[in-house]
């Protein structure tokens, strides 16, 4: 923001003199994606000012200014890249093959494919040093050529974005991820090994002891074991090698569904197994043709009101003193099957 500011002062500029805003979507450095997009959502929304957003991999691109394609290609570490491919044929870029995470070989062997004998395919960006050992190694009389100027440059994203915004007027701003966040990929790496099934007695038995200490002291084994039972119920269980992590359940009520609970092993909490909890009984309501499904959750429980926000939910009422005390949130969600 200072380094807005200071340009704007330079030049005599303010934003109300700005006539379209772009900014650059990804891919790149996760949070200054979000920092960017933020930024410039908010001068969008604050006057109106018209934003559309271009890929790094696409500014790349109009770096080269010769006709024919174009690989524009990213370092993303660990021998992979993003990468996309484009060609330019009088002064106009058209893209041939959209953003895309993949090894860097691979991303050569599809380049590869698009090439004609007689045609030339330019490399730009900062993974093409990475490139030159592998097309020696693996493609012999290849048309590969390297560009001279490999750096992102604001002048080729504002001119790539002025041209898309003739074609793209009302395209929404949103960030590209072709990554998923490191934090995630290791999320699922966990969850990989949790196995989600119908809860049976044996299931219950198997954490008769350990109930209230491992999971929440108000957990009854003699009402959980009636809700077994009972018709109108379903539960399922989250397995770890074999072993009870978490535990979920809903009653049939007609058309509608309404959670019971959803329950996780004290010391694996905040590693996702809620989620996969809370998804899979979702998609049980679903199976089950429920037009909604609803919950109680207690009004200072700020994380689990969180959790049930990012799948859908919506607070709909309040039920005082629910929780000793304490009051609860109702919350739902309509399904479409």
């Amino acid at each position: 923001m200072p380094m807005i500011s200071q340009a704007f002062d330079q030049l005599n500029f303010s934003l109300s003199d700005i006539d379209l805003l772009v900014c650059d979507k990804g891919p790149g450095s996760f949070t200054g994606i979000r920092i960017g997009i933020a930024t410039v959502k908010a001068f969008h929304d604050s006057l109106n000012i018209p934003c559309i957003g271009i890929s790094s991999l696409e500014a790349l691109a109009y770096l080269v200014k010769d006709d024919g394609i174009i690989l524009s290609i990213m370092d993303c570490k660990n021998d992979n890249c993003y990468f996309a491919l484009y060609e330019l044929l009088n002064s106009k870029y058209t893209e041939i093959i959209s953003p895309t995470a993949d090894s860097f070989k691979n991303a050569l062997k599809i380049c590869y494919n698009y090439i004609s004998n007689s045609s030339s395919v330019t490399i730009v960006g900062d993974g093409s040093k990475f490139c030159e050992s592998i097309i020696n190694e693996n493609f012999k009389n290849n048309n590969f050529k390297f560009s001279n100027n490999n750096d992102l440059d604001s002048y080729c994203l504002a001119l790539a974005g002025l041209n898309k915004f003739d074609k793209n007027k009302d395209e929404e701003l949103l960030p590209l991820y072709l990554k998923k966040p490191q934090a995630q990929r290791q999320l699922e790496e966990k969850l990989k090994d949790i196995n989600i099934t119908n809860m049976s007695i044996d299931d219950l038995n198997s954490i008769f002891d350990k109930l209230s200490f491992d999971f929440n002291e108000f957990w009854n084994y003699n009402i959980l074991k009636d809700e077994l039972n009972c018709n109108n119920s379903k539960y399922i269980v989250a397995k770890l090698n074999n072993n009870v992590v978490g535990f979920a359940g809903l009653k049939i009520m007609v058309d509608e569904v309404d959670i019971m609970n959803v329950v996780v092993k004290k010391d694996l909490r905040n590693q996702g197994i809620g989620s996969l909890l809370l998804k899979n009984l979702i998609n049980l309501a679903k199976e089950l043709n429920a037009s909604s499904i609803s919950l109680e959750v207690m009004e200072e429980n700020y994380p689990a009101i969180h959790l049930y926000q990012q799948f859908g939910f919506e607070k709909c009422g309040l039920r005082k003193n629910y929780y000793e005390n304490k009051n609860g949130i109702i919350m739902k969600r309509t399904l479409h099957n």
